[in-house]
């Protein structure tokens, strides 16, 4: 037979999930602007020609990568 009266839960256990949803949902909204801010740049940057260092190829062998391009 269940107890007619259960013991309450702590007091602080409500503010607790409040403030742990309120802190992810911040790390979440911070990611999400820095990723977009960060997408933006890369556009911008290689719209204007550029190219990111991890994507420039070391020679012309490089596999994966675009082939050397002369100047």
């Amino acid at each position: 037979m269940p107890n007619p009266h259960p013991t309450p839960p702590p007091k602080g256990t409500s503010k607790f999930f409040l403030l742990a949803g309120v802190v992810v949902g911040l790390v979440v909204i911070v990611a999400f602007i820095g990723m977009n801010a960060q997408h933006a740049q890369d556009s911008k940057a290689q719209q204007s020609g550029q190219v990111k260092p991890s994507e420039t190829p070391m020679h012309e062998k490089d596999l994966g990568k675009a082939p050397v391009q002369p100047k």
